[in-house]
């Protein structure tokens, strides 16, 4: 028999998980630290000098990440240029009894994401990491943020209000980079994406969890697969030719991606002030994104045993959204609190550096 807990007990121990992430805080010290310029316009930046730097390498690993990304969204703009005509090839997002809704919505707004991060990845580059490069670093945790509230709302975004929301939050976190003080406008500017990141990561294993469960136990066990006489003309030909990775499984695919880039947020945490974790971290980009092109390339390309494929977006009440969130904000806290540990045993201390975490 199955234990499951009800929502008061969940929404408990989120609660209780969130003041304990907060109470790791405590006894914290202000603190004082170094703050480097950017090399090729002065301005303050969000690190403080790197020891051993070394310009040509961290520089060919952001290029060689930017490049790599660049390419991988170029193709995947194009195999989303149009939605699958073929019907073996189209994928559907089923959620509760509303009407279907294309993947091809979703997958478009990855590429968006892919672009919009290759290029903030670029300004590093130019700006490096700072209240100047916020201004466009915004963007990718907007896109991350626009991608979850298009999953909630069954695959496409139908609320016109969303854009109020958006406005709002990029005007909020852009004024509080900007107006709070060194380092603690790093930490604001960086725990915010950190919840992304974590939220992004959950939803992805929960759409992979309840989509299997649905097509072996559910409404898609119902669904025989297509018979010979019912298939279309190409279908098998696409069987042949495309059979990559057999639905639900290229939905592992979104789950590894989100789950480097939280590596890399990590190993970022583990040592801010070296050039290796830098570079390291700078390249588990060049995994996560094109990795999320590849879903799109085997979600276009991949046929299933059913009609069409078909993705099942879990059911998440208030109480479910609610404790997402507050796992996502203590993920983010601890990933801060454990950076600023390993920092501190670093510099044999007794005080954490939270400005161990940045982008």
């Amino acid at each position: 028999m199955a234990f499951h807990l009800g929502p008061s007990i969940c929404v408990i121990l989120t609660v209780f998980i969130f003041f304990l992430s907060l109470l790791s805080f405590v006894g914290v010290p202000k603190f004082n630290i170094a703050q480097d310029k950017s090399r090729l316009l002065g301005y303050p930046t969000w690190h403080p000098p790197i020891k051993g730097r070394d310009e040509n390498k961290s520089d060919s690993a952001l290029f060689f990440t930017t490049l790599l990304m660049a390419i991988t969204c170029y193709l995947a703009s194009r195999w989303t240029a149009h939605p699958p005509t073929t019907r073996k090839l189209q994928t559907y997002f089923i959620s509760d009894d509303s009407a279907p809704v294309s993947a091809y919505y979703f997958n478009r707004h990855l590429v968006i994401y892919t672009f919009i991060t290759t290029f903030t990845i670029f300004a590093v580059i130019v700006l490096e990491l700072g209240k100047l490069w916020a201004t466009i670093g915004i963007l990718h945790n907007t896109i991350e943020f626009t991608i979850l509230v298009l999953i909630g709302s069954g695959g496409r975004i139908k609320n016109i209000s969303l854009y109020g929301i958006i406005l709002s939050y990029v005007f909020l976190i852009y004024c509080g980079g900007l107006l709070i003080d060194w380092p603690y406008d790093a930490v604001w500017f960086k725990i915010q994406g950190l919840c992304f990141d974590y939220a992004l990561m959950i939803t992805f294993i929960r759409i992979y969890f309840n989509t299997k469960h649905e097509l072996k136990h559910g409404d898609g066990a119902e669904r025989m697969p297509l018979a010979n006489d019912e298939a279309e003309s190409d279908d098998h030909a696409h069987d042949q030719q495309y059979g990559l990775v057999h639905h639900p499984c290229q939905l592992l695919i979104l789950v590894f991606a989100s789950f480097i880039h939280n590596v890399g947020n990590l190993i970022a945490a583990v040592s801010f002030e070296d050039l290796m974790p830098t570079i390291l971290s700078a390249l588990t980009y060049a995994i996560t994104y094109p990795a999320y092109m590849y879903y799109v390339y085997v979600d276009t390309h991949s046929t299933s045993i059913y009609p069409t494929k078909r993705i099942y977006l879990p059911s998440t009440p208030g109480w479910k959204k609610f404790v997402i969130a507050t796992i996502a904000i203590s993920c983010s806290l601890l990933t801060m609190r454990f950076g600023a540990f390993l920092q501190a045993r670093k510099d044999h201390q007794g005080d954490s550096n939270l400005s161990a975490i940045y982008y």
